[in-house]
């Protein structure tokens, strides 16, 4: 029987880690991953603290290029998958042709860059490769910069540029910021620790143009503000990259829709990560990718293995601020129970319904996330909510 041949469109956090799970789980056949960067796969999380000098580049990386060929695995970088037919094959930017019998689309998303009258202005883009942060870090000090998006993306973005000396503004639509992670009152805490580092934060404020001659020179808001930029961040959403799955004729709705084993419309084609939608549900957080990438490996390995969506915690990657959110924070029966530290800019918040933990929100602190988040995943009934919030184990 010939060797199977696996093709995995993308070489990114979500195809790494599929990539260490078919290692791990001993899957026989020929692998191909393309990514249309250079170099191997890297930690898109460590990004900022990249931006801000807190670690090196090639701690970046999550394998060596030595690894690949340990593992047998080809990696053609620099390259783009342009065309697929569902049959067997792929061709890329630079004129390969690659057979497959299987193959898994890894993609990942595209940020959602405003609209410019000069779309190829290069201080005008998102934060979320090497070549941003290249950029970025180029970028002479004391500069204006002006980060749209108030969500874990635009707040990691700002952090870093702050670091570096910028001047930032962050321009958030919403009421306050992480509104989709935190209440008001919470968020709170989280708007003053980025005023006092020194960054300027702009609430229910929108770009409304850009002024750009064609060289960047500043924004105005639907406020009527007017603010100078000598860089514009877009860090107010994503969209998956379904372009090449369309274009192969798959089922695609916001994201590539696959079932339980990730599968596609097509049996022999795959996908995982942002790229993806499940259950009418797309995912922008690693660890739902990387729970996708064990099952999916299983199911290339002959298992029968089921994907499922579990809840997890949101976590703020910034040196030297720690913000956790996870479950249900607006349900609007739940009862909210509070340990504020203004001091410390320390906050803790549990919302407990039907004498159950429902969610929890912390800046500032992340003590005791690990046994608020278990006694959400178990369902444990508890009876004594403040001894909870202090991290003391009080189950009914």
């Amino acid at each position: 029987m010939a060797t199977e041949r696996l093709l995995i469109i993308g070489n990114g956090m979500a195809a790494t880690r599929l990539l260490q799970e078919l290692v791990s789980q001993g899957y026989a056949g020929r692998i191909t991953v393309v990514g249309d960067e250079p170099g191997v796969g890297y930690n898109r999380i460590q990004l900022t603290p990249w931006l801000a000098d807190e670690v090196d580049e090639p701690d970046l990386d999550l394998v060596d290029r030595a690894w690949y060929d340990r593992s047998g695995i080809e990696l053609i970088s620099a390259d783009a998958v342009i065309e697929l037919d569902p049959t067997g094959f792929a061709r890329t930017a630079s004129g390969r042709t690659l057979p497959f019998d299987r193959c898994v689309f890894a993609t990942g998303a595209l940020p959602r860059l405003p609209d410019c009258p000069y779309p190829e202005q290069p201080a005008i883009r998102a934060f979320r490769s090497k070549t941003d942060g290249h950029w970025l870090k180029d970028l002479p000090t004391g500069r204006d910069v002006v980060v749209i998006g108030g969500g874990l993306l635009g707040l990691e973005a700002a952090w870093g540029l702050r670091q570096r000396g910028q001047n930032v503004t962050l321009v958030h639509r919403n009421r306050h910021l992480m509104n989709r992670q935190l209440s008001a009152a919470t968020a709170r805490y989280l708007e003053n620790a980025f005023r006092d580092a020194g960054i300027a934060v702009r609430l229910q404020a929108s770009l409304q143009s850009i002024q750009a001659e064609p060289v960047l020179r500043g924004v105005t808001l639907d406020t009527g503000e007017h603010l100078a930029a000598d860089a514009l961040i877009a860090a107010a959403g994503i969209r998956p990259n379904t372009d090449l799955a369309r274009q192969a004729g798959l089922t695609v709705e916001r994201g590539i829709v696959v079932d339980h084993h990730l599968r596609t419309s097509h049996p022999r084609l795959f996908a995982l990560g942002e790229c993806a939608e499940f259950q009418g549900r797309t995912f922008g957080l690693v660890n739902p990718a990387y729970q996708q990438a064990r099952i999916l490996a299983g199911v290339l390995c002959g298992q029968t293995r089921f994907y499922a969506v579990a809840e997890e915690s949101t976590r703020l990657k910034i040196s030297g601020l720690d913000v956790v959110s996870m479950g249900d924070i607006a349900h609007p029966d739940a009862r909210q129970i509070t340990l504020d530290n203004p001091r410390q800019r320390q906050c803790r918040r549990l919302h407990v319904l039907n004498d159950r933990l429902i969610g929890f929100e912390m800046v500032g602190t992340v003590d005791h996330a690990d046994i608020y988040q278990d006694l959400i995943d178990r369902d444990t009934p508890i009876h004594d909510a403040r001894s909870v919030l202090l991290g003391q184990a009080a189950a009914a």
